[in-house]
């Protein structure tokens, strides 16, 4: 029975790795195709011109099953299991239809001319296209503004969207924000965009608000844990003098512990020292030590 378990388990295991090889090798799209860029770029030389043509007013447009069949040998009138290298089993269910890609939420409200950016080569903005394995998801805003600033481009949010102010906030900041905007300003650089001077902006609330961890138990269980996992994060608002100022003057809570002296490493200072010994040196010494374990053999265990 055990035998039997172990070939299932190394069969799945096969299943899975071809499975994600096969997914890596040609990304599926919520479109109905399955296309990589990578392999027709690199592999069949293929360029942008090739698939997409420019309309009248000067805009790309999507590959259409025309283009396809300049390069592949395509029987519209019957369709055979070929026509699953390119289009998903969703898509032959319903006649190989290919449904129009919309726009990323983050492109929802753009305003974008390929005409205007006609003399910019398309890999300026389509960066790395040639490593896609799917349809491309466009060039993000970073790239778009490090160009308008280098080639006196326009910097206002209305020349390129739609919604978008900055007096205006976006959804994401209603509801519970304020709560989550520190966690949610880790993942994402876009807060610069409009918040230009983003460390003075934190400042102004951060430097006369405390956090809402900083509650009463904070000074007596909490903080050093912290400080001890992240001190570049006690450091936005508190510098080194700070925490010496109140330890110089007022022991740790552990101090007070009835074995905190106690020579057995696991029940007092001697762990604490061992776990982080620069925390000690915040307040002590390394030859302070010395003064009681010089002469004292310490049993090994």
């Amino acid at each position: 029975m055990c035998k039997q378990k172990q070939k299932l388990f190394w069969a799945g295991l096969v299943v899975m790795v071809l499975g994600a090889f096969l997914l890596g090798a040609c990304k599926d799209s919520s479109v109905g195709l399955k296309f990589s860029h990578r392999f027709h770029i690199e592999e069949q030389e293929a360029t942008c011109d090739d698939c997409h043509k420019t309309d009248d007013d000067g805009n790309r447009l999507a590959a259409t099953m025309e283009q396809c069949q300049e390069c592949h040998d395509i029987n519209t009138d019957e369709p055979s299991e070929e026509c699953l290298v390119c289009h998903t089993p969703q898509s032959a269910e319903k006649d190989y239809e290919i449904e129009k890609p919309e726009k990323p939420g983050r492109y929802a409200d753009l305003i974008f001319s390929h005409e205007v950016h006609a003399d910019f080569k398309c890999a300026e903005c389509h960066q790395a296209i040639e490593k896609e394995k799917g349809l491309s998801n466009g060039p993000k805003m970073p790239l778009c503004l490090k160009c308008h600033k280098e080639q006196d481009g326009p910097l206002d949010c209305e020349s390129c969207h739609e919604e978008i102010r900055l007096e205006k906030e976006p959804e994401s900041h209603h509801k519970d924000w304020e709560a989550q905007h520190g966690f949610a300003s880790k993942l994402d650089t876009s807060c610069s965009y409009c918040h230009t001077n983003r460390q003075a902006f934190c400042e102004k609330c951060h430097r006369t608000q405390k956090p809402k961890d900083h509650i009463f138990s904070w000074k007596t269980t909490g903080h050093g844990v912290e400080a001890t996992h992240d001190r570049r994060l006690c450091a936005n608002c508190h510098d080194a003098g700070y925490c010496i100022d109140c330890h110089k003057r007022q022991k740790p809570v552990s101090h007070y512990r009835g074995d905190w002296m106690s020579y057995q490493r696991e029940n007092g200072h001697g762990e604490a020292a061992h776990r982080n010994f620069r925390s000690c040196n915040v307040c002590h010494e390394t030859g302070e030590c010395m003064k009681c374990h010089k002469g004292i053999v310490l049993r090994k265990k």
